[in-house]
């Protein structure tokens, strides 16, 4: 009956694994080329690549070593892996269709971020960031000193430099660090996170994460 009841809320409010997987879908196309920076122990590419016809071609970046062992000998998402920090790799112009940051760009300092993007630009058709709505204070965890929040970004942040922004995560004003619900129990807070989602999908500002996205 909870497996019931649970299918029937996640089609009226769906996850924001689920939004990000949709987002993804109508954004990346059949046989594209993805560069995922920094991509973590669990790369969220991983929702496309369990459907081989899509044929997606991926390389993952990320200097924390454990986090790219992890991708290689568990996940197995990427068709490629570079242990390396994401501002320093290069590649041809247009070499990827589309370029991800998914919670990551907060780790970067702002004029370091400011900087990389023509470059990204140049070697990626198409940009889809995630990242917590303005400053969210995180300090290290899973032993790795790169998981500090260094930024904090808004959605006038993502417009001025181009990006079409919305919101995802449901209200900001609901979670706090680590974007943890503080409405306990902590379900039951996840809960009125996700219904909270469409007020915000077309609001972003009142979100707590920002979804933006930018097409050359």
């Amino acid at each position: 009956m909870k497996k019931i009841i649970k299918s029937a809320f996640r089609k009226i409010y769906p996850s924001t694994d689920q939004i990000i997987e949709k987002i993804f879908r109508q954004e990346i196309k059949k046989g594209d080329k993805v560069l995922d920076l920094g991509c973590g122990p669990h790369s969220p590419i991983k929702m496309l690549k369990k459907e081989p016809d899509l044929e997606l071609y991926s390389v993952g970046v990320d200097i924390f070593h454990p986090y790219i062992q992890n991708n290689i000998d568990v996940e197995k998402i990427h068709t490629k892996y570079i242990e390396q920090d994401i501002l320093t790799v290069d590649f041809p112009e247009d070499s990827f269709d589309c370029a991800i940051m998914v919670d990551v760009v907060e780790h970067i300092k702002r004029e370091d971020f400011i900087t990389f993007l023509p470059k990204l630009e140049r070697i990626a058709k198409k940009i889809i960031i995630i990242t917590p709505n303005d400053f969210v204070e995180q300090d290290t965890y899973d032993e790795n000193i790169y998981q500090r929040h260094l930024s904090g970004w808004t959605v006038k942040d993502f417009t001025d430099l181009g990006f079409k922004c919305f919101g995802l995560s449901g209200l900001k004003a609901l979670r706090k660090e680590l974007w943890i619900p503080k409405i306990k129990p902590i379900t039951i807070g996840g809960m009125i996170c996700d219904m909270s989602q469409p007020i915000v999908y077309n609001n972003p500002k009142n979100a707590y994460h920002i979804v933006a996205i930018k097409n050359r």
